[in-house]
């Protein structure tokens, strides 16, 4: 019989390219969904999905839902609806808390063979303690907690980093068209152009990268952290490649963290903490994390299963 992988968030950007994978793997898998009615579910089912909800804060469903799995890819429910109702904080410590729920319940799932954990870097380890940024800081402390309370649980877990969406040059970071200027538009950003960024495809890089870390699993255990990324450039060049691909007119005008929050309230305050974070740390994010960062090239992923930056962007041309 198959293996069964259970993925969190199945619906979702980061879980839907995990599940649509591995079914095209030939894997069984049980997506976990808020709305096993929803259309982003039926297709999975279609596809052949077991379909299910559980509640992160609950060890009871999540125990159900875990069930005879032989791998468990997790991740969070939304760190940016927290983020409106509970603060920077008080968000990232409810990201935490579901961290270490989960890897609770995986901790004590007799058939895992192995944990796939979305987290990311801390602001403090790439940039120093001033760098604070709870969608990043609060996910590597879950990491750090895990290897320290659960050493077997930490054995069979693979940390997977996300790097920059593309998918945000289309949807939330869109470049904004300025009345008056004949189709130019302006990409208002709190950081320096010249910031690296690593940048990835999630619909389809997250999928291919899972499949290839299980296939390898001793390159991606134990405890090791692995970056979902193809491109590593200068933020500005992401803005370069977008006006060539939709053949639109736009500039690159740094503001300021303050003017962030002030047109974006708590959601500028969070994305202006990051990217002043990826200014200070330059293009090595993997350094404080040492032998144990794992990259695709580690992992032997051909690049042609890969979508980078201009890829990308020609595959969602329309939406841009």
């Amino acid at each position: 019989m198959a293996k069964l992988i259970v993925v969190c968030g199945a619906t979702g950007q980061v879980g839907g390219s995990v599940a649509h994978r591995m079914l095209k793997e030939g894997w069984r898998v049980r997506a976990i969904t808020r709305n096993v009615d929803g259309d982003a579910a039926k297709a999975l089912a279609k596809q052949g999905a077991e379909l299910t909800t559980a509640d992160f804060d609950d060890e009871a469903s999540l125990t159900k839902a875990f069930e005879g799995a032989n791998v468990i890819f997790a991740l969070t429910s939304q760190f940016w609806e927290h983020l409106m109702t509970l603060g920077q904080q008080g968000a990232g410590e409810r990201e935490y808390e579901q961290l270490l729920t989960i890897a609770r319940v995986a901790n004590h799932t007799p058939s895992l063979e192995h944990l796939v954990l979305h987290t990311l870097a801390s602001g403090e380890k790439l940039a120093g303690p001033e760098y604070v940024c709870p969608h990043w800081d609060y996910k590597d402390k879950a990491a750090d907690e895990i290897k320290r309370s659960m050493p077997d649980l930490a054995a069979k877990t693979t940390f997977l980093w996300i790097g920059w969406f593309v998918s945000n040059m289309w949807t939330l970071l869109r470049p904004m068209e300025v009345p008056g200027t004949y189709g130019g538009h302006v990409w208002l950003v709190p950081c320096a152009a010249s910031t690296p960024m690593y940048m990835t495809d999630v619909a389809t890089n997250v999928g291919v990268f899972v499949h290839h870390l299980l296939a390898k699993p001793h390159l991606s255990l134990p405890a090791k952290y692995v970056s979902v990324h193809t491109d590593i450039l200068p933020y500005g060049e992401a803005l370069k490649a977008w006006s060539a691909v939709s053949g639109k007119r736009a500039e690159y005008i740094e503001i300021s963290d303050e003017v962030c929050e002030g047109l974006m309230g708590m959601f500028g305050k969070e994305l202006a903490s990051q990217l002043r974070m990826n200014e200070k740390a330059g293009g090595d994010w993997g350094r404080p994390y040492g032998k144990d960062f794992v990259t695709g090239e580690d992992l032997g992923i051909p690049a042609s299963e890969l979508l980078n930056l201009r890829q990308s962007l020609e595959a969602n041309k329309e939406k841009l």
